[in-house]
């Protein structure tokens, strides 16, 4: 009996076993930064690169300097991930597997142990450093407008190859949080088995939200119900579970040379947009454009900062969201023109109302 309740009150405030000492820190805490992070991956690069379609774990070092200006090197496994980057990249995306055993003895909380890294994909070195820059920065702005999502830290990687057949490979790339870690600063846990969950079932604010965002970037390459590049996360208390994105490299906010335009929404360029989400009302609708504008501001001033993107590029993407703004504003103000989002996104009873009708 004493267990078991032990194991109802873990749940509910949504701490592990290994969550009880505050001090400490993730892995994902320890390379979390500002700053372009110098990490190096030492392993059998042939070996990786030439069976990317495998699921085979092979041994590497990944060394980092620490906030303290220490080095430190982990003992680890990684392999290729992904599907179709996997298939079309020169260089895969990579799953890096931490031995827990090693994280404890550093001080580190053991169980987020798993980290994505999405690596240059391109031999192009230009065109390499523009895709990682410009997806990265689709997650810092997602980080602005919800704190329901995954932080990602920007690195630049030498990669090495412990067989010396390969010359070393230097590239940016960026690493992404523990699914479980992500969850549990969410408020819950992941849900893998939350395939078609009602829209009922759904925190209709966080939904709305990420699909709107969506939207914004031009994303059309996700599937809540299916959990197509979403992870879904339940509560440890309340009801509504939860949606966050990720892979964003077929947004036409990224527009790398390899993505496809969605056909099955009749989209002929990845910078068309079609809102994906739930049917709202016009409130839900009004309340979350006035959310992104009043985000609006720091977002811009996140991509003017971001100077691993050079001037066009930063300017390229502002206009992209100027014209999902003028959008919004349009839709705010009651405008007599019916404005894409406002079609897609409403409910059919509620298409004839104006948003300014409903606003606080």
């Amino acid at each position: 009996m004493t267990n078991r309740l032990l194991s109802t009150l873990m749940a509910i405030t949504g701490l592990s076993t290994l969550g009880f000492a505050q001090d400490k820190q993730t892995i994902f805490d320890a390379l979390y930064s500002s700053e372009i992070l110098e990490v190096t991956i030492e392993t059998d690069l042939s070996y990786l690169i030439d069976n990317r379609k495998k699921d085979d774990y092979q041994h590497a070092i990944f060394s980092f300097e620490n906030a303290e200006g220490r080095l430190e090197q982990h003992d680890m496994k990684l392999k290729p991930r992904g599907k179709f980057r996997r298939n079309v990249c020169d260089f895969p995306p990579i799953k890096l597997n931490f031995s827990k055993d090693r994280l404890m003895e550093r001080g580190y909380i053991a169980e987020y142990d798993k980290l994505k890294l999405v690596t240059h994909c391109m031999d192009d070195k230009f065109a390499s450093r523009e895709n990682v820059a410009r997806e990265y920065l689709a997650y810092r702005l997602y980080n602005i407008i919800s704190d329901k999502s995954y932080r990602v830290q920007l690195v630049r990687i030498d990669y090495v190859d412990s067989k010396d057949r390969i010359s070393r490979i230097r590239r940016y790339g960026f690493i992404l949080e523990d699914t479980d870690e992500m969850a549990h600063r969410a408020g819950g846990k992941e849900c893998e088995e939350c395939i078609n969950v009602p829209a009922d079932e759904l925190a209709q604010k966080e939904e709305h939200i990420m699909s709107v965002f969506q939207y914004m970037i031009g994303n059309a390459d996700y599937n809540t119900g299916m959990m197509r590049n979403v992870k879904m996360v339940r509560p440890y208390t309340g009801t509504g579970v939860i949606p966050v994105p990720y892979d964003f490299d077929f947004a036409g906010f990224v527009d790398p040379s390899y993505a496809i335009p969605n056909s099955d929404y009749g989209l002929i360029s990845v910078k068309q947009r079609v809102f994906l989400g739930n049917k709202v009302d016009s409130a839900l609708l009004s309340s979350t454009l006035q959310h992104f504008l009043f985000k609006r501001m720091e977002m811009e001033r996140e991509i003017n900062n971001f100077k691993l993107l050079d001037r066009q590029n930063r300017t390229e993407v502002l206009r992209y969201l100027d014209t999902f703004y003028k959008e919004a504003e349009n839709i705010l103000s009651g405008s007599p023109l019916r404005e894409t989002l406002q079609k897609q996104a409403l409910r059919d009873n509620e298409k004839g109302k104006g948003t300014n009708e409903v606003r606080r």
